[in-house]
């Protein structure tokens, strides 16, 4: 029988990552739909169903251990914003991080602390060497947030995804568990 991921749960200040629920779709919809949220990024436009699928799909990854992404949810337990990862490989010790919030939440870091919590784990218990990201090349808050947490830019995928119908460039992250950084820390 196959062991069904739980993820854990953790406090970030006054809010929480939890596990995604069904319930969370029409608040993470709320948001998805406002144009600011989806400019810089590949998610298409969407409606109630497709984000509700969206959620399904994230559950179904908790249950083949695929993937993981969890809920940022306020003291009411209303999802303002998720992260995690959206893909990952056991075999070959990696995983994508994949990471959004609600515009009423940015410039908090919220999501900083979310990436730095998610990050410990992957790293210290879920054992991945790798962790990358990628970022629309006009997206410079998240360029920034990624370099703020340990990320190297490795390099420009040209019309790597398409976007809304337009194929766009993607700077490529990363994260390894022993960086350079890390291994001249205690020299």
């Amino acid at each position: 029988m196959k062991q069904v991921l739980t993820p854990p749960s953790w406090p970030v200040g006054a809010f929480r990552l939890r596990a995604m629920r069904s319930t969370d779709a029409p608040a993470w919809f709320d948001y998805l739909a406002d144009p600011r949220v989806i400019e810089h990024t590949s998610f298409p436009e969407l409606v109630l169903a497709d984000v509700q699928a969206m959620v399904t799909q994230h559950l179904e990854g908790y249950t083949a251990s695929t993937s993981c992404r969890w809920a940022l949810a306020d003291a009411t337990d209303t999802l303002v914003g998720t992260c995690g990862f959206s893909s990952w490989s056991l075999p070959h010790s990696y995983a994508e991080l994949v990471y959004d919030l609600a515009p009423a939440y940015w410039g908090r870091g919220l999501m900083r602390a979310s990436v730095q919590r998610v990050l410990a784990w992957a790293f210290d218990t879920a054992g991945f060497n790798r962790v990358h990201a990628f970022v629309m090349t006009t997206n410079l808050p998240s360029a920034r947030l990624l370099e703020a947490t340990g990320f190297s830019l490795e390099g420009t995928l040209r019309e790597f995804r398409v976007a809304r119908g337009s194929a766009r460039d993607f700077h490529q992250y990363a994260r390894l568990r022993h960086s350079a950084h890390d291994l001249t820390a205690g020299a």
